[in-house]
């Protein structure tokens, strides 16, 4: 009777996983990328690996490889998670996606709910870099309370470029701005009709701030 043969112990995809984004943290994308490889191996359907591997991959300029994973994440993750909408902002940005384009119904003129306030910026990621393609930055202002609930307003320039939201209603905002796969800021605000408030953009206002963008 042969002897029975001993079950071989194949690490978790989750453990992996905490391997890959450690050394994703550490700035080591070519070790991050071939460890969610890995971890795909053990459960290739995990919408959150395909993410992961999407951010790293796009750290290391490799577009397609890239856009592959980002495409996984916006068909099989849940459409309104983080990962579907910064799959989803990196796609359109690259030029994959086309922007969604929203229709809503005119409000009344005497309802008077459109200001006269403005948000305006420069957004930027430390030193620029010569000779290297822009970096494309995904920026949205939702209303959160009084005449501006409820309002959204996108944008799309480049690190070191200006931004402006114009004709703004009174209210509370929240900025949320993204870069290279990453969500980068997330940033409250109050706007005072007729006024213009200056907010820039950059790594000390950062939720993290150690990211390294790709120029």
């Amino acid at each position: 009777m042969p002897a029975p043969v001993e079950p071989r112990s194949t690490p978790s995809a989750l453990s992996v996983t905490h391997q890959a984004e450690a050394l994703a943290a550490r700035g080591d994308y070519e070790g991050a990328w071939r460890l969610y490889y890995r971890a795909l191996e053990i459960a290739p359907e995990e919408v959150f690996l395909w993410y992961g591997l999407g951010v790293t991959l796009s750290h290391l300029d490799q577009q397609k490889e890239a856009e592959v994973a980002f495409q996984y994440v916006v068909r099989h993750g849940r459409p309104d998670s983080e990962e579907v909408r910064v799959a989803r902002w990196w796609l359109v940005s690259a030029g994959v996606l086309a922007a969604p384009v929203t229709f809503s119904i005119a409000a009344d003129p005497g309802e008077g709910t459109q200001g006269q306030a403005a948000v305006k910026g420069t957004v930027t990621w430390g030193g620029p870099a010569s000779g290297q393609p822009p970096v494309p930055v995904q920026l949205q202002l939702a209303g959160l309370n009084g005449l501006a609930e409820g309002k959204r307003f996108k944008t799309r320039i480049n690190l070191g470029e200006t931004y402006r939201f114009d004709r703004l209603a009174e209210g509370s905002y929240r900025l949320i701005g993204a870069a290279g796969g990453q969500r980068l800021w997330d940033q409250s605000l109050l706007v005072e009709d007729g006024k213009e408030i200056s907010l820039d953009l950059g790594k000390d206002n950062s939720q993290s701030p150690t990211v390294e963008l790709s120029r």
